[in-house]
Parts: C-alpha cells; structure tokens; sequence
C-alpha cells in the first residue's frame, strides 16, 4: 500500500474547507478537454462513419473504445497512480489526450485503427475527469453539491459550444481529421499551462487493493450500490444522446451537419440550465429528491425528443431533456464525499466507473437497435434507463438518511 503525500507545485497538500478560486481553477480547463473529447464524436459520427465506411450497425463501437479506454483509465488512476501528485496526473492527461487526437486525424484508416486510437483518448480523459473529482470530494466539505455542480459547469460550457463550432466547421468544408488536430492542439497547450500552474494535492491517496474495496464497501453498500446504479444508468442515457442525436438529426429529418450538432447545443443549453437552477435549489431541497425530479423529466423529454413530428420540435424538446438530465452527475457524485478520508476518493471513483460503463453499453447498443427497430424506437428506449436511475435516487434517500431527516 503507498500514499501519495507532500507538495504539489509548491502548494501544500493539506486539506481545504471550500478552497478559493485560485486553488480550484486548474479543474475547470480539465474539465472542459473531457467534455470536448466526447461530445465531439456526435457532430463527428456521422462524417466518420462515411469517411471509413462503417455501417450504422457497427457506428457504436467507436464511442465503445471511447469508453472501455476511460474505464480502464480509472482502474489504473486508483490502482497504479496512488504517487503520482494530482497536478502532473491532470497534466500527463491532458498531454495524452492532445497525443490521441492528433494520431486519430493522421494515421486513422478504419474503424479498428480509430477505435484503437480512441482508446488511448478515453484512457487520458479518465485521468482528468476522475482526478477533479477526486480533488473535489478530497477538499470541499461545505454544500459539496454546490461545489461539484459549479465545476462541472466547465464540461456543460465544453458540451455546449464544441457541437455548434464543428458542425459550422463542418458545414465550410472542414474534415473530422482537421478538427480533431485542432482539438489535438488546444489539449496540448493547455497541458503546457498546467505544467506551472499550483495545484493543491490529495494528501491520503491508496493504491487501491481488494482490502481497501472492502472497506469502502463496509462502510455504507447501500449509499455505494445506489450512487453506482444511478451512475450507471444516468451516464449511459446521457452519452447515448450525446453520441447519436446528431446522427438520428440527419438520418430521420434529413438534418444539415450544423443543425445536426446544434441539437446536442440544445440539449446542453437544458443541462447547463438545469443545472443553475439547481445550484440554488440544493440548500432548499435534499439531493435525492433533486435527482429524482431531473430522472423522470430526461425519460419523458427523452420521449418526446425521439418521437416529434418535425426537425423544429425535436430541437426544442431536446433542451427539456437537457433540463431533465441537468444536475444529476454532479449530485450522484456529490455523495462520495459521505465516505471519510481516502475513501471517498475511492467511492467518487467507483461511480465514475460504473458511469464508464454505461456508456461503453448503451451507446454501443444504439446502433444495433436503430437499425433493427428504427431511429425513433432506439431514441425513445433512452427512457428506459432514466427511470432506472430514477429508482436508484430512491434507495440514495433512504440509506442517506434524507428520508428520515425530511
């Protein structure tokens, strides 16, 4: 067992009540890159699927290996990273990413050679997304939720303009492979800048072993199982729509590719919204009853969405499901900070993970079920899994004790 202690860019690494701005900016920019790496394979998809010659049966396979790199990333962050400081994991990752996406546009042939490539992209966005978290959980004690939803604010921002540039890019006659060298190099610069930047640590960090998963699941399994179930299904419905409402855009409606990607701009507009709204909701209402309200609204917009009479409806209606979705990653993951000390970066990255899976699952079966079944019946089964996670924020009440406390 090692714990990763000491200094991290000249800052110490002792733990913070509600760190300033200064100490939390490093995150937001991190944030950002993660998003940016998949929310871009929507408006791309499409292009790259034509480009390679990939039929819309095999179409999920790419945002497969987008995610199967992320699980695997998160593995090896908690066991294999214990030592390595935060600041240089958010960098090395940053750096990383840059490297995928620039071999994605030079040296990518089919689909094998790209899904390998996005491996690789999934594998450095796990190291940054999992590290914020673990930041967060590590030195925010004071209305976490808040905290949580504030940073994330940064993926939202990400998510919500990176689909309407390329889809403009897109539409002037640009190619996949020269916006992902773009992105390539945006990552790389901000890696320079995280290299001087001062970063707070994680003081207490474990390479997790067995021992140490048990521990963590002793403490609460309950909070544990519902924090991973919802995880599992919220992020798996979230990133089905992030991945394929551009395609189902063009394919049922005939969409241009801006107005293709100017539906996940909506949808994260609703999201970015939702989440607004709920920041300053969480100190008038407990967070699972928050979580349940945006879980029955994603399944009944997610509905709607799919099953619109025209092109206008179903943008409009993409933003309630935006509103629907909005704050449910940040208060499922707001709850790992229940677990005390190192474990809570244990629980924050449990939930990470299961989301990790659920979005190498359910993207993944999109398209074998829109091509059997059609667009509009595979959209419209996203609701399945949103009221899933609806039940989940059930069993978060109870074994969190809001419940009780209501």
């Amino acid at each position: 067992m090692t714990e990763a202690g000491g200094r991290a860019g000249g800052v110490a690494a002792g733990p913070a009540v509600n760190p300033s701005l200064r100490h939390r900016l490093p995150l937001y920019p991190c944030q950002f890159l993660c998003a940016m790496a998949i929310v871009s394979l929507g408006p791309l998809l499409d292009p790259m699927m034509r480009d390679l010659g990939v039929p819309l049966a095999r179409g999920g396979l790419i945002s497969a290996g987008l995610f199967l790199g992320n699980v695997t990333g998160i593995v090896v962050l908690n066991t294999a990273m214990a030592r390595v400081p935060a600041k240089w994991a958010l960098a090395g990752g940053t750096a990383l990413q840059g490297a995928g996406l620039i071999l994605a546009a030079a040296v990518a042939r089919g689909l094998w050679s790209l899904l390998a490539i996005y491996l690789l992209v999934g594998f450095s966005g796990a190291l940054l997304n999992a590290t914020c978290w673990m930041w967060i959980s590590a030195h925010v004690k004071e209305n976490r939720a808040a905290a949580a939803l504030q940073m994330i604010l940064f993926f939202a921002l990400a998510m919500i303009s990176v689909p309407l540039v390329i889809g403009l890019a897109l539409d002037a006659g640009a190619t996949w492979r020269w916006v992902l060298l773009v992105e390539g190099g945006l990552a790389w610069l901000v890696a320079l800048g995280l290299a001087v930047a001062p970063l707070l640590d994680i003081s207490g960090r474990r390479n997790v072993r067995l021992s140490h998963f048990r521990e963590v699941v002793r403490f609460d399994p309950k909070l544990l199982i519902g924090m991973m179930g919802a995880g599992f299904f919220y992020v798996g419905a979230e990133m089905t729509l992030n991945v394929w409402l551009p395609k189902f855009q063009i394919d049922v409606f005939g969409a241009g590719d801006a107005w293709a990607s100017f539906s996940v701009t909506l949808f994260w507009v609703g999201l970015i919204a939702g989440r607004l709204i709920v920041m300053a909701l969480t100190r008038r209402f407990s967070p699972s009853r928050l979580l349940l309200i945006c879980a029955c609204t994603m399944a009944v917009f997610t509905v709607a969405v799919a099953l619109a009479p025209s092109q206008a409806a179903s943008l409009v209606l993409a933003v309630g499901a935006g509103l629907g979705a909005s704050a449910s990653y940040g208060i499922i993951g707001s709850y790992a900070g229940r677990f005390p000390e190192w474990q809570s970066a244990v629980a924050s990255s449990l939930f990470i993970l299961s989301g990790g899976v659920g979005s190498i699952a359910f993207p993944y079966i999109m398209g074998p079920l829109a091509d059997s079944a059609g667009f509009r019946t595979a959209l419209a089964m996203i609701a399945v899994p949103a009221v899933v996670y609806a039940l989940f924020s059930l069993l978060i009440r109870a074994c969190s004790g809001e419940a009780r406390a209501s």
